[in-house]
């Protein structure tokens, strides 16, 4: 058995469609002049031009990032045209018209469809890249710390506000016994703590009390330019549960399955900022 190396083709240059009207109009043009000079069946030069160039821009329309579905058929065009018997004249008229039209397709091909195309970033992905942005957080953070983080978070999400004011507490407690309080994850546990107080009492606090400071940004998830901060208690409060997320996924294994099940509830807090966060 033999075994060939194929290397990947690279695809055809930025003048590569030049090609196009060169083979197209260049043999529509030398086949009219050897008709003039009277050359026998010189006027299948232009044929062939205008079929071997639909080939040409078929595969270029081929090669780019998007594709042209009127360039692709390109082609099948020129066979339908010039090579099957039909009611269509093959003379110069109609060679110069087709030239013409494949031409300016090959132009609208390298101009509008050469640019790769822009792949949105995945809120998944993006999640994934703020916990590994965030890692000298998590690194200082033990097991049992980031399993009462998790309570944390779980209890608010079910709606258990009294629970979380007390899975609060105990985290926020745990995080001083050990010596490794994070300026952003100390805020983000007293923002929820205060949003579950009110929740918890059917009230609303127009300015809440805590919130995260300056400091704290290279450490949140959604950080916004302020002229589109609509609603910066809002804001917070995403950003602090995203941080709980993140830090808790990270540093508790024994809620790792749960907060797994549960991460369609951060995905959707990040998707709220997508625009924002593509730009």
């Amino acid at each position: 058995m033999i075994t060939e190396n194929t290397l990947p083709r690279s695809p055809p240059g930025p003048h590569a469609w030049l090609t196009v009207p060169a083979v197209s109009i260049g043999g529509v043009l030398i086949g009219i002049l050897l008709t003039y000079l009277q050359v026998p069946s010189a006027i299948l030069i232009g044929v062939a031009g205008c079929v071997i160039a639909s080939f040409i821009l078929g595969y270029i329309a081929y090669s780019k990032p998007k594709r042209d579905i009127v360039s692709l058929f390109a082609p099948l065009y020129a066979v339908i045209i010039f090579l099957i018997p039909n009611d269509f004249s093959n003379g110069p008229v109609m060679q110069t018209l087709y030239a013409v039209s494949i031409s300016i397709l090959a132009l609208r091909v390298e101009k509008r469809f050469s640019k790769p195309m822009h792949q949105e970033k995945t809120m998944k992905q993006f999640l994934n890249e703020y916990i590994a942005r965030i890692e000298p957080i998590t690194k200082s953070i033990d097991e049992e710390t980031g399993h009462r983080l998790a309570s944390s978070l779980l209890t608010f999400k079910f709606g258990l506000y009294k629970n979380a004011i007390v899975r609060c507490d105990e985290a926020l407690g745990r995080l001083r016994e050990t010596g490794t309080m994070p300026g952003a994850l100390e805020a983000a546990l007293m923002i929820v703590r205060e949003r579950s107080e009110d929740l918890a009492e059917s009230r609303v606090t127009p300015a809440p009390h805590y919130t995260f400071a300056e400091s704290d940004a290279e450490a949140l998830a959604i950080r916004l330019r302020p002229e589109d901060m609509q609603d910066k208690a809002a804001l917070d409060l995403d950003n602090a549960l995203v941080l709980l997320y993140a830090v808790s996924i990270e540093t508790s294994p024994e809620d790792e399955q749960a907060l797994e099940e549960h991460q369609r509830f951060v995905i959707q807090i990040l998707e709220a900022y997508k625009e924002q966060l593509a730009e």
